[in-house]
């Protein structure tokens, strides 16, 4: 497992416009936070840009890339929207963030589309709840903001290779018979239970960071490569993320030293997703970390509550893939 965890893989290219347009989406915003000391809403902005810098599944012919950029923008628009509006909500939260987290699990099997659309979906709802009590509209409107400018400066990167396509019709066929096999259920069965439980620690624990307990969840349990080594690669990465972040955070530095933290950190996303999953999930950590508490003053107490919410969500996550494992060799 080791060497698998270390393992760098050189199968498919990073084109070095990926990488820059990666970073440029991240740097804007905070360097506009900044210059105009408005840095909640470049905060929102660079969530925003964070979810579409990385470009979704799409097709090579520019009006299709851009149809599917769009909608995957308005997606998880959507999603910072609700999870800002029931942030905080007690068990309205759970209830939502529950029930929406089961149907993009199901609906995300019809196609690759649906698929990244929607685990975007549940990760920005969950990660729009830390918003709870700030004004929707104007997370909204900035998080959209940062969106379109990562879709402007997605149009700038190689496009990807064309795949065949399949017809709708054909894609709900095959939809509707994995729905008849374990198959189509596998997801919803490892996310649901252990971010159910995770949002009730939620309710129960009341401490501002408690959303990072399911926010864990949902970065370690993934629709793809949910064996047991991708999910220890996931929880190692996202711990030693948490402790890159916090000690970031703690670090009072000046303005520029963030935003080329920030800019580093996202220009490194493209890459280290191809190359080491565990790395990637490391630098994606303390990018989320840093984008959250931008303006915010940090404290060691927020810090320690965020490791061990991450240990737990880490803990609850890997549950599922243990016993479907030990339900898979029996």
């Amino acid at each position: 497992m080791t060497v698998n965890v270390i393992h760098w893989s050189r199968e498919t290219p990073v084109p070095s416009a990926r990488l820059l347009t990666a970073a440029l989406a991240m740097a804007v915003p905070i360097t506009y936070g900044f210059a105009t000391d408005h840095l909640p809403q470049a905060s929102f902005a660079a969530l925003g840009a964070l979810a579409l810098a990385a470009p979704p599944v799409g097709h090579s012919a520019t009006a299709v890339r851009l149809t599917r950029l769009v909608a995957t923008g308005l997606v998880v628009t959507a999603a910072a929207a609700l999870g800002a509006l029931v942030g905080g909500r007690g068990w309205t939260a759970v209830v939502v963030l529950v029930g929406l987290a089961a149907v993009a699990a199901v609906v995300g099997g019809f196609n690759r589309w649906m698929a990244d659309a929607t685990t975007r979906f549940v990760t920005f709802l969950v990660m729009a709840t830390g918003f709870g009590g700030a004004d929707v509209w104007q997370v909204t409107r900035w998080f959209a903001a940062g969106a379109l400018w990562a879709i402007l400066l997605s149009l700038f990167t190689p496009a990807p290779t064309p795949a065949p396509r399949a017809t709708y019709r054909q894609l709900a066929r095959r939809w509707w018979r994995t729905l008849h096999r374990f198959d189509g259920w596998q997801y919803a069965v490892q996310l649901l239970p252990p971010l159910a439980v995770a949002s009730v620690i939620g309710v129960y624990w009341h401490q501002q960071k408690s959303y990072w307990i399911a926010l864990a969840v949902v970065i370690v349990v993934r629709r793809r490569g949910d064996s047991l080594l991708r999910a220890t690669e996931r929880s190692l990465g996202t711990f030693a993320g948490v402790l890159i972040g916090g000690a970031l955070v703690l670090w009072v530095s000046p303005s520029w030293v963030i935003v080329a933290v920030v800019s580093v950190l996202a220009g490194l996303r493209p890459l280290l997703k191809e190359r080491n999953y565990t790395a990637y999930a490391t630098i994606m950590t303390p990018l989320v970390v840093l984008l959250m508490d931008l303006g915010r003053t940090p404290e060691l107490s927020t810090v320690g509550y965020r490791l061990i919410d991450t240990v737990l969500g880490c803990l609850l996550a890997i549950v599922p893939t243990l016993m479907l494992r030990r339900r898979n060799v029996a």
